[in-house]
């Protein structure tokens, strides 16, 4: 049997006995709290007994109240999530090429803790903390923004967070069907080359929507670094317009089992960055029919020097890329869990101008199981790699990852 063979073998029996073992721990306390209490020696019937209505039962018990503190118009909300990872990769799979582990093992891959609410009815808040970021050595400002709605079709958000521009970024890491988003967002955080993956900013966002389309506008930095300022002469500018109908809802997996629901957004920007100017274009589609999900995007990057020689040839120096993907859930209609069927197809081309590793396709397949009306998530997934030209890597890769929000 191989290694990756025995890996798979493990890591889904570790994924089935954590599943029976969450659904024996909520059976129990399903029993616990079905069980009858007798009346009294004494009672007697004095009529017709009325049933409790049906927010005073176990659903409301359940629910994590919200907001969970709240002082005239203030609001407050506490939030976060903790995501732990073990995995089984390749020979060649490294963190600098953008693989989620280098060797063998364990890895917190994310620890989020954040407070959002409103001390207004029209002026809201929200902060979010990395508490594990990787290069900063931890307590890592993810989120910093407070948004002004005037009216219903309008808002208009200042501070620091994700930008609109790309679906697949938009989601919280929290709701994602697969361990990983595509492989290049991997590569260009190992990188340090924001092209596809423009990373969070600061600047001022205008959006709204009016009848079955949206739109987000906004101007920012355009370099890393929240509290610094911005170091560039010049700024980004984000566009994207959508349409649709129904609501998709946060979460990639169709949890409501719900009608058809479907999205399409367009996407752009511009970074004047001092060395170069990068622009981005993008379009994706979004998909939710009865627990069935589905999503493609395609996104295309270039990036051009400030200046240069005359002689010199564009190819050599700029730098273009494009990436696309296919993604497609279910989920399984069982009364002890949620249980989801996920997929992806993804492929990219790092440099255009450049055959190499960079130039590769992936296959990613997974289950999940919800518990906890989805505070709790078990994900097991694996990963198949193939690079279309030069030296050919073993970095296939098994990802088992628990999950824990609030």
């Amino acid at each position: 049997m191989s290694k990756h063979s025995r890996l798979v073998l493990v890591f889904t029996s570790a994924f089935v006995f954590a599943s029976f073992g969450v659904r024996a721990q909520q059976a129990g306390q399903e029993n616990q709290e079905n069980k009858e209490v007798p009346p009294p020696s004494n009672w007697k019937p004095a009529g017709e007994i009325t049933p409790p209505a049906p927010t005073a039962g176990a659903e409301e018990k359940n629910d994590v109240p919200s907001p969970m503190f709240q002082y005239g118009q203030f609001k407050l909300d506490a939030h976060g999530r903790v995501q732990v990872m073990a995995g089984l990769v390749g020979d060649d799979a490294h963190s600098s090429n953008g693989d989620e582990l280098s060797r063998d093992g364990f890895r917190v891959r994310r620890a989020r803790l954040g407070v959002s609410g409103q001390i207004a009815d029209s002026w809201k808040y929200e902060i979010e903390l990395d508490l594990i970021d990787e290069d900063s050595g931890g307590n890592a400002l993810m989120d910093a923004a407070i948004t002004w709605r005037p009216c219903d079709h309008a808002w208009i958000k200042a501070g620091a967070g994700k930008l609109p521009f790309s679906r697949m970024l938009m989601v919280s890491s929290g709701d994602m069907q697969l361990v990983a988003r595509a492989p290049w967002v991997g590569v260009e955080a190992a990188t340090g080359t924001a092209m596809l993956d423009p990373g969070r900013q600061v600047g001022v966002t205008v959006g709204g929507k009016v009848s079955m389309f949206d739109y987000s506008a906004g101007v920012y930095n355009g370099s890393p670094g929240f509290s610094v300022g911005d170091l560039n002469d010049g700024l980004m500018y984000v566009v994207r317009l959508g349409t649709g109908m129904g609501e998709m809802g946060n979460s990639e997996a169709d949890l409501e089992r719900g009608g058809l629901r479907w999205r399409f957004g367009l996407d752009g920007y511009i970074n004047q960055a001092p060395a170069s100017e990068i622009r981005a274009a993008g379009a994706d589609l979004g998909l939710k029919w009865q627990g069935a999900s589905f999503y493609a995007e395609a996104l295309w990057a270039k990036s051009t020097p400030a200046t240069r020689p005359e002689s010199i040839d564009s190819s050599l120096d700029e730098s273009e890329r494009w990436g696309m993907a296919a993604q497609a859930g279910y989920v399984l209609p069982f009364s002890f869990a949620d249980i989801e069927l996920a997929c992806r197809f993804s492929i990219m081309d790092d440099n255009v101008h450049i055959d190499n590793e960079g130039d590769l396709w992936e296959l990613a397949a997974g289950v999940n199981a919800y518990f906890y009306s989805g505070r709790v998530k078990v994900m097991l997934d694996y990963l198949l790699k193939e690079e279309m030209h030069g030296s050919a890597l073993s970095n296939n890769a098994v990802l088992a990852m628990l999950q824990l929000r609030f």
